[in-house]
């Protein structure tokens, strides 16, 4: 025999103002994860809808069918923090969906870890530094790589380790040109 959660429903007020918003408190229904503290609830007339609910566990969402802005510190002053973002017990996560790209841009951005900083790429990372310069410090750098041209333990300096031409190899894998001092001093080129 199913028993039935008697939900109480004397409890529940909304306020409806107008056609296309609703404010409800207090509703006995189960969402998300609990019953809601609140819930706004508004559509405009092509149907795109906008949700807030703060549930009874504590988490609060907000559900928008198109963009959400946020814009602040027009009136503030050089070096406040306009807009904060914290997460004071677990992970902070920013997703694009498909195929998006997150865009982060500013005069100036510092990154920074206590402990690891993981990038990860399924294709390319590229580094490009206008005028400037791109300085790796650390007590260990290690490469692993095929090929290229900052790769010193590629495939052709380990297939000629052993051989007697192996500086020469050494100095045209690392992408020095060493026949136009050759054709030089025999009056080619």
């Amino acid at each position: 025999m199913n028993t039935v959660q008697k939900l109480n429903y004397e409890a529940r007020d909304y306020i409806s103002i107008g056609p296309n918003f609703v404010i409800t408190t207090n509703d006995p229904r189960p969402n998300a994860n609990s019953s809601a503290v609140f819930h706004k609830y508004a559509y405009t007339k092509e149907n795109n809808q906008h949700n807030e609910i703060l549930n009874e566990s504590g988490s609060y969402h907000i559900l928008n069918d198109k963009g959400i802005e946020i814009i602040a510190g027009k009136k503030g002053s050089k070096g406040n923090v306009d807009i904060c973002i914290t997460g004071q017990g677990g992970d902070i996560t920013i997703t694009a969906m498909s195929n998006g790209t997150v865009k982060i841009k500013a005069h100036n951005i510092m990154i920074e870890a206590n402990e690891d900083l993981d990038l990860k790429a399924g294709r390319n990372i590229n580094l490009n530094s206008g005028s400037g310069r791109i300085k790796l410090e650390a007590d260990k750098i290690d490469e692993i790589a095929v090929n290229g041209n900052a790769v010193t333990n590629n495939f052709l300096m380990r297939a000629f380790s052993l051989a007697h031409n192996y500086d020469a190899v050494s100095q045209i894998s690392q992408g020095q040109d060493l026949l136009s001092p050759i054709l030089g001093s025999v009056g080619v080129g």
